[in-house]
C-alpha cells in the first residue's frame, strides 16, 4: 500500500527544501501570517509537528526532523530532483567508480564565525561511517576505504563501487570537529547546542517540545527565507487542525488522510499533494511459526484485499504497490516492458484470493487458522486504521490478528525481534533510486531486513548493481532480477 503525498509519522524526515517552502508540498498545509512580507510571505514561521528527535544532532537522535538538521548543518552537495548540485562544496567529480573528489568553497563559516575546512568534512564522514549511532547513513557509508584531505580538496576512496554514496553525501550534514572534540556527546543538548554553516542556526531547543532556528549570520549564501522558524510539538492529529483554523500556526505536518478533504477547506491556506515515495509493507518473520512455513505466508497475501484497503483505510489517497520499488523509481533505470515482466509474476503471487488463502491454510495443516499478535504504533493513525483493515480481511479466513498499540518503544519492538513473527512497516526512500529501498530490505545481514529471510540471488543481483553505472541497462536488469528474488520468498506484502 503506497500513500499519496508523504504520510510520515514519528521518525520520519522532513525534506531539506524548507527555506524555499518546498517542504510542505504533500506534506503540509501553509497559510500568511499577519506579519508578512508584500509578497505574502511570513517573515517568522510557526510549524507545528507531531514529533521531533530528543537530541539535536544527526547521529544520536535519529530522522524525524532530519530536514531542520539540514538548514544547519548543511550537506556538501544537493540533490535537486534532477541532479546533484554544489553547495558547501563549490565542485565535485566522480574520477572513477569508486573514487570522489570534492573542492570546498572559499570562506565557508559556522555560525560562531569559525571557518570551515576539509578536516571538518573529513570528521563528518568518519562518524557517518560508524554503526553505532541512529543514522542510516553508514549503510553507505561504511564503504569508504580512504579519506585524504589536501587543503581545500577532499579525496574519498571507496571499498567498492555503491550508487547511493553522492545521495548519502547529499543527506549528511557537515559538522565542527572542534566543536564536537570540546563537547562529545553534549553536541545537540539544549546546554550544548549544534554548529553548522547552513542558511539557519540553532537558536532554541526543548527536547520533545520545542526548537527555533535562525538566521546565520555567517552563511554564504543567499539569506535565508524567513528570520526565524519554530517547531512545536502537538501530537494530536486535531489539535493541529484547529492551530491552523486560529492561525496560532502557518504550516502543519503529518496530516492524517482522514483530515486532507478538512484541511482543503481551510481558507487563506495552500494546500499541495505529490506523488510520496511512503510504503505500508505487511511483513513477515520466515524465522518465527507459522510464518517459517511459505504457505502459511502465501495465504496472508492471498487473503488481503490491497485495494480495499487503499479505498477504506487510507480514504483512496494512495495506490496498491506492487512491489518494494515503486514503478516510477524502476523506471529511472529500466524499460517498462522488463518492468512489467517481472512485476507481472509479483502481482500474480499477490493477487487477492481468500479461496486460496483456505486452501493454503488448509495444506499448512491449519485449517481453523491461527491467532497472532501485530504491534502497531499508537502515533500512525493512517498504518492503524490500515492495520484494522487488514486484520478483518485475515479474519475472514480464520486468521485472527490482535492489535497490540506501541509508542515510543514501537521501533525497539520491530527492530529487536520483540515480536510474533507479523509486521506493519512504513519506509519512505529518500532517494530516487530502487537500490535505497533494496539496500535497507534485502540484504540478509541488514538490521533492516525485518523479514529474517536470507536469498543470496536478491544479495548477489544487488551487490552486481551496485558495480555498473548508473545509466546502464544492465543495472536495471540486476535490479529488476533482485527485486524479483527478494519477493519470491513471499514474506513481504507491499
Amino acid at each position: 500500500m503506497k500513500p499519496h503525498g508523504s504520510l510520515r509519522r514519528v521518525r520520519r524526515r522532513l525534506s531539506a527544501a524548507l527555506a524555499a517552502l518546498t517542504v510542505f508540498a504533500g506534506l503540509a498545509a501553509c497559510g500568511v501570517s499577519s506579519g508578512a512580507d508584500s509578497s505574502g510571505r511570513p517573515d517568522e514561521l510557526h510549524v507545528l509537528v507531531e514529533a521531533m528527535q530528543p537530541v539535536f544532532d544527526q547521529w544520536q537522535g535519529g530522522v524525524s526532523t532530519q530536514g531542520v538538521l539540514l538548514l544547519v548543518n548543511e550537506p556538501l552537495i544537493r540533490y535537486d530532483g534532477e541532479g546533484f548540485q554544489p553547495n558547501v562544496a563549490e565542485s565535485f567529480e566522480q574520477v572513477t567508480p569508486t573514487k570522489f573528489v570534492f573542492t570546498l568553497r572559499d570562506g565557508v563559516r559556522f555560525s560562531d564565525g569559525s571557518e570551515l575546512t576539509a578536516e571538518d568534512v573529513k570528521f563528518t564522514f568518519q562518524q557517518a561511517m560508524r554503526d553505532d549511532h541512529m543514522s542510516t547513513t553508514h549503510i553507505v557509508m561504511k564503504t569508504i576505504k580512504s579519506i585524504a584531505v589536501s587543503g581545500n580538496t577532499l579525496t574519498v576512496e571507496l571499498a567498492r563501487p555503491h550508487s547511493l554514496f553522492l545521495y548519502t553525501v547529499a543527506r549528511t550534514g557537515i559538522v565542527s570537529k572542534a566543536f564536537y572534540d570540546k563537547h562529545g556527546d553534549k553536541v545537540g543538548t539544549p546546554d550544548v547546542g549544534q554548529l553548522g554553516t547552513g542558511p539557519y542556526q540553532l537558536i532554541k531547543f526543548e527536547p520533545n517540545k520545542t526548537m527555533t532556528i535562525g538566521r546565520n549570520p555567517h552563511y554564504w549564501g543567499d539569506e535565508a527565507a524567513f528570520s526565524s522558524i519554530t517547531f512545536t510539538i502537538v501530537s494530536d492529529d486535531s489539535a493541529r487542525l484547529l492551530a491552523l483554523h486560529s492561525g496560532e500556526a502557518n504550516a502543519i505536518f503529518e496530516i492524517p488522510t482522514g483530515q486532507i478533504k478538512a484541511v482543503r477547506t481551510v481558507e487563506d491556506f495552500t494546500f499541495t499533494t505529490i506523488d510520496g515515495t511512503s510504503l505500508i509493507m505487511l511483513m513477515m518473520d520466515v524465522t518465527k511459526p507459522p510464518f517459517d512455513d511459505p504457505d502459511v505466508r502465501a495465504a496472508v497475501r492471498h487473503a488481503i484485499n490491497r485495494q480495499g484497503l487503499v479505498d477504506s483505510a487510507l480514504a483512496g489517497n494512495g495506490q496498491v504497490a506492487r512491489t518494494l520499488v515503486s514503478v516510477s523509481t524502476l523506471e529511472r533505470v529500466a524499460s517498462k516492458q522488463a518492468i512489467e515482466n517481472t512485476l507481472g509474476k509479483l502481482d500474480k503471487a499477490n493477487a487477492f484470493d481468500p479461496d486460496l488463502a483456505k486452501r493454503l491454510l488448509r495444506k499448512a495443516g491449519k485449517p481453523n487458522g491461527f491467532s497472532v499478535t501485530l504491534p502497531v504504533e499508537s502515533a500512525d493513525a493512517d498504518a492503524s486504521l490500515v492495520a484494522q483493515a487488514l486484520a478483518q480481511d485475515l479474519k475472514r479466513v480464520g486468521i485472527d490478528v490482535r492489535l497490540e498499540q506501541k509508542g515510543d518503544d514501537y521501533v525497539d519492538v520491530i527492530l529487536r525481534g520483540k515480536h510474533e513473527g507479523l509486521l506493519l512497516f512504513q519506509f519512505s526512500s529518500n532517494a530516487p533510486d530502487p537500490v535505497m529501498p533494496m539496500d535497507y530490505f534485502v540484504p540478509a545481514k541488514s538490521h533492516l531486513n525485518l523479514t529474517r529471510q536470507n536469498t543470496p540471488a536478491a544479495d548477489e543481483a544487488l551487490a552486481r548493481s551496485h558495480a555498473i553505472p548508473v545509466g546502464e541497462a544492465k543495472r536495471g536488469q540486476a535490479l529488476l532480477s533482485g527485486l524479483e528474488a527478494y519477493h519470491s520468498a513471499g514474506a513481504s506484502l507491499p
